[in-house]
Order: structure tokens, then sequence, then C-alpha cells
């Protein structure tokens, strides 16, 4: 069993019964899921769009990352993900974080995602669940990283 970490965000529609139909969905791909307490924030480097409602969630699975990209994936078009434009409004956008300890860097598929070390909407959540994860490629804890960058932001507010 591999721990798989996912971030969610929407910003359409009834934004807090997206993510918890698509945490419902997910907690079916695997054993030990948890969610994080659901956070709202700004858009960050889109054009003027809706707040998001963001979540992130952990879950033990058995299966390779690129199986459960196409898991996700298929959540994602089943809820109404539109890919009309790059970072369009979104009913649920499913991210795939980490997985476990490892690192990939393929043309398909960079894990640990690239941009988790200044996404406040994805750190944030994660510290509520796993505060002393420990980056793989940085080597430095969810809270450390997440103490790097909160003053930068701090646009969020649990919900």
């Amino acid at each position: 069993m591999t721990q798989a970490i996912l971030g969610l965000g929407s910003n359409i529609g009834d934004k807090k019964q997206n993510i918890f139909i698509a945490s419902d969905l997910i907690s079916k791909l695997g054993t030990n899921f948890k969610i994080s307490p659901l956070y709202e924030n700004f858009p960050h480097g889109f054009v003027i769009q809706p707040n998001f409602v963001n979540a992130v969630c952990v879950l033990e699975v058995n299966f390779s990352p690129w199986e459960f990209f196409d898991c996700t994936s298929s959540i994602e078009k089943k809820l109404g993900k539109n890919k009309s434009f790059l970072n369009a409004p979104r009913a649920i956008d499913i991210d795939v974080l980490m997985w476990g300890n490892h690192v990939f860097n393929t043309p398909n598929l960079i894990l640990p995602h690239p941009r988790i070390s200044d996404r406040e909407f994805v750190l944030r959540p994660l510290i509520d669940l796993l505060p002393e994860l420990i980056h793989p490629v940085t080597k430095k804890t969810i809270y450390e990283m997440y103490n790097d960058i909160k003053s930068v932001n701090g646009s969020m507010r649990r919900i």
C-alpha cells in the first residue's frame, strides 16, 4: 500500500458539496481515508474568478500512480470538470500531490507536485493531517514549508 495525498478544489456550483462528493468517491479507492477541514481562498494567478474551496485528503492505495491518476481524472469528469481553457473555473479539481516518499519525473507525471511549496491552499489543509510529513525533495516538513510562505499569502480562512 502507498500513501496518496491529494488536493481538492472547487470554485463553481455548490463548492462544498462538490468537495464532499469527490472525497466520497476518492475514499472508495483505498483505505484509511482522511480529509482536512475545508478552506476558502482567493484564486491565485487566475483571471477574476469566484473564490475556491479547498481541502486535502490522504489514503492508502494499491494502484500505480498512473492508474490512480486515471481514477481521479474519471472522478473529475463525472463531476463535470470542463477544461475549456487553462485554469478555467471548475466544479472540481483533483491533484495528486504526493505518492508516499517516491519521486517521479516523467513526461506524464511529476511527483511530488512541483508547486506544493508555494501553495498555501495545499499546505495549510495538509498541516491539519500531516504537519510533520517530510517532503521527499525539499526535505522540509509540511509545517516548515507553510511557515516559509504564510506571511506572503495569508488569504485563507477555515470554513
